[in-house]
């Protein structure tokens, strides 16, 4: 007895189209790991004390306040 794919080749082409879409999709997240490592090591790390929090939330509001005062005393 024949195989049904062997019999009908519309099956073989479909279980050959299911297998290069699977083998894309693992291709196109293996990139997407890639990228994704590559941002976690140009995010700078969590401060981990509180203190060290307090002190970078301090600095970004410092340097807001620095951007909007340059804004204030802009040409128009």
């Amino acid at each position: 007895m024949t195989d049904d794919k062997e019999a009908n080749p519309m099956a073989r082409l479909a279980e050959d189209a299911i297998e290069l879409a699977a083998a894309g999709q693992k291709a196109m997240l293996d990139v997407f790991a890639a990228e994704m490592q590559v941002f976690a090591a140009m995010v700078p790390a969590m401060p981990l004390t509180a203190e060290e929090a307090t002190a970078a939330q301090a600095r970004h509001v410092a340097d807001e306040a620095e951007v909007e005062a340059g804004f204030d005393n802009m040409p128009v």
